[in-house]
């Protein structure tokens, strides 16, 4: 921002539900947490509450002056995120569409394929009467936040258009067949290729009006998800092009949306659905992709949804922009999850590690609704880390170290980027599941077993739970993979992959890569036609699938949902133990690479079954960098080979103490590192903090630097009984107090010694030398 390197670390605060005159003091308190920026929607059900009358100064009521509240925003020296919508759900009756429009302009409404309103009464929304609305609406809001600008001087530094565009589709299986719609799907086919009888049948019906509309039969399904695809991306551009003209120059944000309760926990398995159909919106200018993550409380058993979420995101964002996350879990609409503490803690660290470098907490204020827009009632405290009535909850302190620990880095942290050791591939097309009918219904829960079962529950989490980090590539992107930076890569595979994937594959293998594909070889495409340019390139024939168990190398009695068999192939590495003992997996050199099929879903259900994918990754020549004696999730961000920051993350209820190795070698002067449970650490390994200050190394988190005349304090959370720091400087010397030891390690570098008393955190003073 303004050229320096800055981590947004942001807050969302609704002005709208918060009284007027309470506005400075929440700024003040969020400050504290070491937020730099604040993000509200600007519903425009509040302020347009009659059609025709806006009022975004205050006029009708204090809440409403969104004009006042920028200011007030700028004089506190904080950045905005401003999300006018026209969409802002936020438990909004209508999700922030007036309700006079909903019911004045009811032929605006998306219809399901029975012809009827949609479930959620979310709009059409290329229809020319909303958007002629929407025009009139940013006209107003735009004209507000225009002079508020950071170019302008102001605070606001992006600009969201609409909200979780496609989540109503998604969460009613139900795409929108208004007349104007289906006519725009018609016309995009048309541009595509020659209609045939059944395609032109299903138009002509559909075309008489909503009571003649027939269920989209499978010959169109795909068809009808790369349409609206494209359908998302004409919507957004054209509300970015509204801004633009309207003088809005600030970077845009659209924002993804797909995480969702199982049982008592939440989970991330449907996330990339969101990812995929944004995926042509990813591509506008000017325009950051930001990912809706709710995780509920973090387990061992969800924590790879929030791995694999950041690695899809930056997968199909542009490479340019930070990985970014514009709601990011601050609480929970409800008490059911109550979250803890330790949440807010673990998935803040999870993420940056992972090389996330803004976040919103979503609320960090609570509020109340007022004039009845509620659709929850009169409160809206969203178990928010500061209450309505300005009372600081425990993840508040959870959240404000992480933030000032993020401010102290700021500037390493962002030079550091996350260090991996393999490529899991992501391909949106099998994440094509979000509308479903009695044509499609059965091939789409296919797809979502399959998904959960060898991703999210199988290869990706065993990969992650033995700490080999990934990254991740969109397999649909143009071009070839580069081998030289993709040596390594990990293939979900069904029975139905499209030809141009199945032929990227190929020339990877055939470049010089090594590839694993997982667990079984493609012989369709997405439209059930035959396609089998994979198998025909590998030769190798499969003999179906069954159940049973399975040996893995050494590793014996694997019992697995089910195995593709293979005729008898050399290189082959795992075997069904029944009588038959058929080949399951095996290795074959292809090209100038190497193919790996291992054809045994996993759904890692016993431990001895995170062995065998560590196993597995080793035979393609993956492995950690780093061992332990306890299971702790480790990562790094890299600045250099000798400069970085570990991330260390214990998911479970209990204290682990190991001493870490890296590529063979001792960490941290080979002291023991203890992680508290339910807890994570930031360590950094040579890393500056001031001018003449660098960490060598250190087991307690700085969190804070100040400097003043001739002394330097450091704050330091101390993490164990006894933590260790050792700094190197030619100017400054620690000083030795109560609690804090000093050793003289050699020229220019001191070993401090912290013996943990009652006190959680310590200040180790510096002093001036000469």
């Amino acid at each position: 921002m303004n050229g320096k390197e800055t981590v947004l670390f942001g807050a969302e605060l609704h002005y709208f539900r918060v009284p007027k005159q309470e506005w400075r003091n929440r700024l003040k308190d969020v400050k504290e947490a070491g937020i730099n920026m604040i993000s509200t929607y600007v519903p425009w059900q509040f302020h347009e509450y009659e059609e025709g009358y806006i009022d975004l100064t205050g006029e009708t009521r204090g809440e409403r002056d969104l004009q006042s509240f920028l200011q007030m925003v700028a004089e506190e020296g904080l950045y905005c995120l401003v999300r006018p919508g026209p969409y802002v759900m936020a438990e909004i009756i209508d999700h922030g569409v007036p309700t006079w429009f909903i019911e004045n302009y009811p032929e605006a409404a998306a219809l399901n394929e029975k012809g009827q309103r949609h479930a959620t009464q979310v709009v059409s929304y290329l229809h020319p009467i909303y958007l002629e609305k929407v025009k009139n609406w940013y006209d107003a809001v735009c004209s507000v936040i225009q002079p508020y600008q950071v170019d302008e001087g102001g605070p606001v530094i992006l600009f969201q258009l609409d909200n979780e565009v496609g989540m109503f589709h998604w969460v009613t299986h139900q795409g929108d067949f208004n007349e104007v719609t289906i006519k725009q799907f018609q016309q995009y086919l048309e541009e595509k290729r020659t209609l045939s009888a059944n395609d032109l049948a299903y138009f002509e019906n559909a075309n008489k009006g909503a009571d003649t509309i027939q269920p989209l039969p499978v010959a169109l399904k795909n068809d009808y998800f790369l349409f609206m695809r494209e359908h998302y991306r004409v919507y957004l551009e054209h509300l970015k092009q509204l801004a633009v003209e309207l003088g809005i120059t600030v970077p845009f944000v659209i924002n993804i949306h797909g995480f969702h309760t199982t049982d008592f926990l939440k989970r991330g398995t449907m996330y990339p659905i969101g990812i995929s159909q944004l995926l042509e919106a990813a591509k506008m200018e000017d325009t950051l992709v930001a990912g809706d993550y709710y995780i509920g409380n973090i387990e061992y058993d969800n924590y790879i949804d929030i791995v694999l979420a950041n690695a899809f995101t930056k997968a199909i964002q542009s490479p340019n922009q930070p990985l970014f996350s514009a709601e990011f879990q601050g609480g929970n609409a409800s008490y059911r999850p109550k979250l803890q503490p330790s949440t807010f803690d673990l998935t803040t660290r999870l993420c940056f590690a992972n090389g996330m470098n803004a976040v919103n907490y979503y609320m960090f204020v609570g509020g109340e609704n007022y004039e009845g827009i509620g659709l929850n009632g009169r409160r809206h405290e969203w178990q928010a880390p500061l209450t309505a009535s300005g009372e600081k909850k425990p993840h508040f302190q959870v959240i404000g170290h992480l933030g000032k620990m993020f401010q102290t880095f700021e500037k390493p942290l962002l030079e550091a980027k996350q260090t991996t050791h393999t490529c899991f591939a992501f391909y949106p097309d099998y994440y094509m599941t979000d509308y479903s009918n009695h044509f499609s219904s059965p091939l789409i829960e296919t797809f979502q077993r399959e998904r959960d079962l060898n991703i999210f529950n199988g290869m990706a989490k065993g990969l992650r739970v033995n700490n080999i980090v990934f990254d991740s590539l969109n397999i649909q992107e143009d071009g070839k993979i580069d081998v030289g930076k993709v040596p390594t890569l990990w293939m979900f595979s069904m029975k139905w992959m499209d030809s141009q994937v199945q032929q990227k594959l190929v020339d990877y293998v055939q470049d010089g890569g090594k590839l694993v594909l997982f667990p079984t070889i493609p012989t369709h495409d997405l439209n059930d036609q035959p396609c089998t340019v994979f198998k025909d390139y590998i030769q190798v024939e499969s003999r179906g699938r069954k159940g049973g168990f399975v040996r893995v190398g050494d590793i014996d009695s694997v019992k697995v949902p089910y195995m593709e068999t293979f005729k008898d192939e050399k290189g082959a590495f795992a075997w069904s133990e029944d009588e038959a003992e058929d080949v399951i997996a095996f290795e074959k050199e292809l090209g100038k690479g190497r193919l790996f099929v291992f054809g045994a879903a996993l759904g890692l259900n016993f431990n001895h079954e995170y062995d065998v994918i560590r196993e597995l990754a080793q035979r393609v020549g993956v492995k950690s960098d780093f061992s332990l004696e306890e299971e702790l999730d480790i990562s790094i961000r890299a600045k250099s080979d000798k400069s970085y920051f570990v991330f260390l993350h214990n998911f479970d209820e209990y204290r682990k103490e190991t001493p870490i190795n890296k590529s063979g070698q001792p960490l941290f002067g080979g002291s023991q590192v203890s992680v508290p449970p339910k807890n994570g650490l930031m360590l950094p390994v040579n890393i500056p903090i001031h001018d003449d200050v660098t960490i060598a190394y250190g087991t307690a988190e700085v969190f804070n630097v100040e400097e003043t005349a001739d002394a330097l304090r450091v704050k330091v959370k101390l993490k164990q009984a006894e933590d260790v720091l050792l700094f190197s400087s030619s100017i400054w010397r620690p000083v030795e107090s109560p609690g804090i030891k000093v050793d003289k390690e050699a020229e220019d570098t001191f070993l401090v010694t912290l013996i943990r008393s009652l006190e959680k955190e310590a200040t180790i003073d510096f002093k001036k030398f000469g």
